[in-house]
């Protein structure tokens, strides 16, 4: 899990979303895709894409959403797979 929303690094975040990513599985939602945008000039960002369709979105500075929900940065992975329930 992530310790903070300060700059974080690519082992961590990639870390990070295969925590979330496994939350996800225990929760029975299937992953299709996983894509982590890691430019350094830019607040890092990522996207889940389920198998039922709905999408998780996160960005360094502003967290995860889920379109109608959202948490933070940081989130723990439970949290975050909260948002599709």
């Amino acid at each position: 899990m992530l310790q903070s929303a300060a700059r974080c690094t690519a082992i961590s975040i990639t870390n990070y979303f295969d925590e979330v990513v496994d939350q996800l599985g225990r929760a029975g939602i299937s992953v299709d895709s996983v894509a982590i945008d890691l430019s350094p000039a830019e607040p890092m960002r990522g996207q889940l894409t389920t198998g039922l369709g709905p999408v998780l979105r996160w960005r360094e500075d502003l967290g995860w959403t889920s379109g109608a929900r959202s948490a933070g940065p940081a989130a723990h992975p439970g949290e975050v797979a909260r948002l599709l329930a």
